[in-house]
């Protein structure tokens, strides 16, 4: 019998390392050290100096890293030099790591309805050895300082390092940290370009290459602006219905471990191109209808039109598989988590003979340019929590329409978001609308919203729908004619009662046209103000134009 001895791993509290700092590259660069760190050590072992011992497989996916070796002194190696490297060169990231020996011919990674003697589920024995480790965190407090320490002025971290500042000789005392997110950046800045913009079929005014934009374009293109120009948007999407189709695969009849490892990094590529390809459609369709929002973002001024009109304004920070986080022009951030779902809704992927197609949630985030990046992120994860609970309570009303093909209970996306004018952010999404939102009728709010693949669909009609509710109100207000002022006061109305927006649409000769209120069947009755959602987002949304379907 063969033995394999193999070293799971995974980087804990991803985001937060990622978002520490407010510097796209910084940003950047701790995403290309995680990537690397799970996708491709051996660069983080050559930058070390330290020879890498060669695995016999690798398998990425699901959080985790899988490494298998033919012998024990290889597995230690691997998990003694990735564990001191991690502590010594990349301080700040978190890494768990369990081993584990099985026999490769007997023993399973997975089976489902295994009849053999050996063991069954290795990798799941694994993964709870995971979380078990994650659970009982050795040090719950961490002592950064003895308060000796120059601090660093951007992270609040010990500065125990130099760097200079960008065009300068001059030197500031930085936290080794951001040091080393800066450096990786630097190395890596380009690197999403040859997977999302080569290719692309998108004609510039100015003849240059395509680029995403970077921490210049942030300060000197948004800084200089007081209004919703100096807002980002944080855009943090998730799959849905990942479970069904990850049940789906483990009920293939794997011949034998090799087996399994192979047909998991297709079913692992497949889900990442779905994505991968939604990007690419998303960057075309913001980029050809460039004409249509440059002057919002750069002013009227033609000749700085003309220069940014190869920067796509957005960043990618976190694509692996179906999880998805991009930084993007604030104004853009609403309708490009949009555009993303919808282009998503067209792909699809086959497991074991059986066809399967995409959705996700998205939560947008709309913050001030200095606001810090790492809530602005637990802000956006929250929102794409809240517009998933709103599926899974809703599903079983929408099951009686339509149960959805191959397992997949209900097909839909959702997208929430929250525009945080002020410092002042509850990431208790939940409580904080209806301690803020909720009146006698209902709940002002009609977010998240719901996207749905197919205008034929039934439910296309619902008010909830992002295209057919949403957007409709938010094309009302533009092509109104009346003040933005007046749309305004609506909103503080609507906080009134329905009784007192009755009162002031007569008394301020309000006269829309269109129903001010609609009725939700699946909150029991309740009503929700029909404009709330998109007076909201009034100064902080431009619209782009529509998916066309395939």
């Amino acid at each position: 019998m063969s033995k394999r001895w193999l070293v799971m791993y995974e980087v804990s509290q991803k985001q937060r390392y990622i978002f520490r700092s407010n510097r796209l590259r910084e940003n950047i660069g701790a995403s290309t050290i995680i990537r690397w760190l799970t996708d491709e050590p051996e660069r983080l072992f050559k930058d070390w100096d330290v020879p890498m011992p060669f695995p016999l497989h690798r398998s990425v996916g699901g959080g985790n890293a899988l490494y298998v070796f033919g012998s024990a002194e290889d597995a230690e190696t691997f998990a003694n030099e990735l564990s001191l490297g991690v502590l010594k060169h990349l301080p700040g990231l978190e890494l768990f790591l369990v081993m584990d020996v099985m026999e490769w011919e007997t023993d399973k990674l997975f089976a489902e309805n295994a009849t053999s003697d050996g063991r069954t589920n290795v990798l799941g024995d694994m993964r709870n050895k995971l979380a078990a480790k994650k659970n009982r965190r050795v040090h719950a407090v961490r002592q950064y300082t003895w308060g000796i320490h120059r601090l660093c002025p951007d992270s609040g971290m010990p500065a125990n390092e130099y760097a200079e500042l960008p065009g300068s000789s001059e030197k500031v005392a930085k936290s080794k940290e951001l040091n080393v997110k800066d450096r990786y950046g630097h190395r890596t800045l380009d690197d999403f370009d040859e997977r999302f913009l080569e290719g692309l079929d998108v004609a510039q005014a100015n003849g240059q290459r395509l680029k995403f934009m970077d921490q210049d374009y942030l300060e000197h293109v948004l800084g200089g602006e007081r209004s919703a120009k100096n807002y980002v948007a944080i855009v943090h999407l998730d799959g849905n219905a990942m479970g069904t189709k990850v049940s789906a695969f483990l009920r293939i009849p794997f011949s034998n471990n090799d087996d399994y490892l192979n047909q998991y990094a297709k079913f692992t590529a497949d889900i990442d191109k779905a994505y991968t390809t939604a990007m690419r459609k998303m960057i075309e369709h913001v980029m050809r209808e460039y004409d249509c929002w440059a002057s919002k973002i750069y002013g009227d001024d033609e000749q700085k039109q003309h220069e940014y009109s190869n920067i796509v304004p957005l960043r990618p920070v976190v694509a692996s598989g179906d999880d998805v986080c991009f930084i993007a022009v604030g104004q853009l951030g609403i309708e490009l988590a949009r555009v993303f779902i919808q282009y998503l809704q067209q792909e699809s992927m086959e497991i074991d003979g059986s066809p399967f197609r995409f959705d996700a949630c998205a939560g947008v985030a709309i913050v001030r340019r200095k606001f810090p990046f790492w809530l602005a992120y637990e802000l956006a994860e929250r929102l794409c929590g809240n517009a998933k609970k709103r599926l899974k309570q809703e599903s079983d009303q929408w099951k009686t329409v339509d149960s959805g093909d191959s397992g997949q209970p209900f097909e839909a996306s959702l997208i929430d978001w929250e525009v945080a004018a002020s410092g002042d952010v509850d990431l208790n999404v939940e409580q904080r609308r209806e301690n803020v939102y909720r009146t006698k009728e209902g709940c002002l709010l009609n977010r998240p919203y719901y996207l749905f693949r197919d205008e034929s669909d039934s439910r296309y009609i619902h008010p909830s729908n992002y295209m057919k509710g949403f957007l409709h109100a938010f094309d009302a207000i533009r092509y109104s004619g009346m003040a933005r002022s007046k749309w305004k006061a609506l909103r503080s109305v609507y906080h009134q009662g329905r009784m007192a927006v009755e009162q002031w649409v007569v008394q301020n000769q309000f006269e829309t046209g269109l129903r001010l209120y609609v009725t939700l069947p699946e909150r029991q009755g309740e009503v929700s103000a029909y404009f709330y959602d998109a007076i909201d987002v009034m100064d902080h949304m431009i619209r782009l134009g529509e998916v066309k379907a395939q």
